[in-house]
């Protein structure tokens, strides 16, 4: 393996919203930008070096047992019979806020399986990479949830079958489908939003939020877009992780109010997410949600973005 030495690769993975309303665990989406970079660079000593993080202010734990993307970069090694062989020295750049229910842990695992896959010359197929990418995400929530990883890594609208195997379905895209994303200045950890989740809920709300996920998905087949709209809606999460978002209810009326096709909460919170037709739309979406949540914290980040139907991206071609 001594010709892998020295070479180095980069990728990127794109923002996700996860849940997307009724999906709890099981439905999530990639979004075209912001996203994390990771570039891995073989060398001769086993083991994964955290060379250097920037984006995080400091906050990121730097020891690799600890690190999301260094985990995922030693499954990797694992998954290609090269943990005892070869080591790799990474480097992180968060584009992603941390803590903003964004899948920014998620973000950081994807683009290190990519990169470190990438330094063999047959990478194997980027879905066997997930496994890698959920144990790098376990590190930051404590198991390991697909419903950010799968779409970072595949790209697209993906649900997911609990199971052993875990199936990954993709859905369609309906063409012109934009996403409005909101972040307060305000940090909920993925921990503490799990937290707030009920032990148990009424069997009427589990079929509500059921038969919301259902008309989602067929919504997405037919470009039903005002069905789409109705289906943004859950009684499984969202009432108690709503209340962590200061102004969540002014915030969704304006987003609504501003040709919204339905509004939510992007993973576990605060960042908020809205459907919109369009470019022009979901900006003008994005900045009403902005105007609103500045009622209620002082800074909001806002995007209006594409459905990314790539996933993860290498920047530095192979070769």
């Amino acid at each position: 393996m001594g010709n892998l030495i020295g070479r180095i690769r980069t990728a990127f993975a794109p923002a996700t919203v996860a849940n997307v309303g009724p999906g709890f665990d099981v439905l999530g989406l990639a979004v075209s930008f912001p996203g994390d970079t990771v570039s891995v660079e073989a060398v001769d000593e086993p083991g994964v070096q955290l060379v250097k993080i920037t984006g995080d202010g400091g906050l990121l734990p730097t020891d690799p047992q600890s690190n999301t993307a260094a985990v995922a970069a030693t499954k990797v090694l694992d998954l290609l019979g090269l943990r005892d062989t070869i080591g790799v020295r990474l480097t992180l750049n968060k584009g992603l806020p941390l803590g903003s229910g964004m899948g920014s842990s998620g973000a950081s695992a994807v683009a290190a399986a990519l990169a470190t896959a990438n330094l063999v010359d047959t990478p194997p197929p980027r879905i066997e990479l997930l496994n890698a990418c959920r144990e790098g995400e376990a590190i930051a929530c404590g198991s390991p949830h697909a419903d950010n990883v799968a779409p970072s890594l595949v790209g697209g609208i993906v649900l997911l079958r609990p199971s052993e195997t875990l199936d990954v379905i993709s859905l369609p895209v309906p063409r012109g489908l934009y996403c409005a994303l909101a972040h307060p200045s305000v940090v909920i950890r993925t921990a503490d939003a799990r937290a707030a989740l009920p032990k148990a809920v009424p069997l009427p709300d589990a079929v509500y939020s059921g038969a919301c996920l259902a008309s989602l998905v067929s919504a997405l087949y037919d470009r039903d877009f005002e069905r789409l709209a109705r289906s943004i809606d859950d009684r499984l999460a969202t009432p108690t992780r709503s209340r962590l978002i200061p102004g969540y209810d002014a915030v969704r009326a304006s987003a609504l109010a501003a040709g919204a096709v339905g509004c939510s909460i992007s993973g576990s919170g605060p960042t908020m997410f809205a459907f919109a037709v369009g470019a022009k739309s979901a900006r003008r979406v994005a900045k009403a949600m902005r105007q609103t949540f500045l009622t209620y914290v002082q800074s909001c980040e806002i995007w209006a973005c594409p459905v990314d139907n790539h996933g993860a991206k290498l920047v530095i071609p192979a070769g």
